[in-house]
């Protein structure tokens, strides 16, 4: 395979002249949520576009918490939903090619940050729009979510979509990310748009029982019946951490997470704390133009309290990592990195 023959409907600049690089974008951590972790990806395709890379999305070899039962690290989880963004997977990079590997200082730069592209939506969409072609959604994965949305709103289009993060977000406070609205606020909103919209039904993404509960209690029939996977109690605990007794869980749980947020970026009118999925709804609903209405709480952020743990980390750290099998340990020391082969 020439990697110069890649897909011409993609935006991606490839110098003709010569075999440009195959850029491998190595993304994973294991806290890290799905549109999380697409944000990420996201970033690094910002980066591989400006340079003229060929992009592979790696999320075989790093930690993620969405492998199906058994087969961690033997499958690549963005194929599992997503399409690579020049037809080209781990297993068919051309051996003739310089391959370079992705750092994390390459996206320095353009991190994509929910809460500044949800409190500057239009600026933000200009600026990320041409990109979103990269990241298209598998046959598999389009079907299935064509076919539920059809399922469960029925064809009915006065709805209200709502998201509410609560569990491990709201009890952990995660440093940098933006602070959630009480549940009260969120119903008394709905209310509020219900008298003035009439809206017909409600869809609410959310992964805490209480909060989707309490809506039950309020709404009553009016509240979809939402199948993703809802946490009673998680204390203190992540939600990566806590071991549910269901075949693949941790995939189901991504792909009910990505229905749920799928089905939210349909919806006539949308409201929600800003997260990572309030991002994803905005990728998938072309940056909410579609919405008749849109609220979005902008309450700050939660503080940093490990700044400087971050800061040493920068300066020493010992990381594993895996690739094409091989193990390795990366070693940070003063900034700069060094990759040692694990015997």
């Amino acid at each position: 395979m020439d990697v110069r023959n890649v897909d011409t409907q993609n935006p991606v600049t490839v110098n003709r002249n010569y075999k440009s690089s195959v850029y491998i974008i190595s993304v994973g951590w294991k806290s890290g949520g799905l549109f999380a972790l697409y944000k990420t990806v996201m970033s690094y395709l910002i980066f591989a576009y400006n340079k003229g890379y060929i992009p592979v999305i790696d999320m075989k070899h790093f930690e993620n918490q969405y492998f199906k039962d058994g087969r961690k690290f033997q499958d690549n989880v963005w194929e599992y939903f997503f399409e690579q963004p020049c037809n080209i997977s781990l297993d068919n990079i051309p051996s003739d090619v310089n391959v370079v590997m992705s750092n994390d200082e390459d996206i320095e730069d353009n991190q994509i940050n929910e809460y500044s592209c949800l409190t500057d939506v239009d600026n933000s969409r200009k600026l990320y729009d041409k990109y979103f072609n990269l990241t298209k959604f598998n046959q598999e994965t389009q079907k299935f979510l064509d076919e539920n949305y059809k399922r469960f709103t029925n064809s009915e289009t006065e709805i209200l979509g709502v998201l509410c993060r609560g569990t491990d977000y709201v009890n952990c406070r995660p440093a940098g990310h933006a602070i959630q609205p009480e549940i009260n606020l969120v119903i008394e909103k709905a209310k509020e748009l219900l008298k003035k919209y009439n809206y017909k039904k409600i869809w609410l993404a959310t992964e805490d029982l209480r909060i989707y509960s309490i809506f039950k209690n309020e709404f009553g029939s009016m509240l979809i019946d939402n199948p993703q996977y809802k946490f009673s109690d998680t204390s203190a605990k992540r939600i990566y951490q806590i071991n549910v007794e269901r075949e693949n869980h941790a995939y189901n749980l991504a792909k009910e997470y990505l229905l749920s947020i799928y089905i939210l970026s349909k919806c006539k009118y949308f409201i929600g704390g800003i997260t990572a999925g309030t991002l994803g709804a905005w990728f998938l609903s072309e940056g909410f133009k579609n919405q008749t209405y849109t609220y979005l709480w902008d309450l700050g952020v939660y503080k940093n309290t490990i700044s400087y743990f971050k800061f040493l980390k920068k300066i020493f750290s010992v990381n594993d990592r895996i690739f094409n099998g091989n193990k390795y340990k990366i070693l940070t020391i003063l900034g700069i990195k060094f990759k040692i082969k694990k015997m």
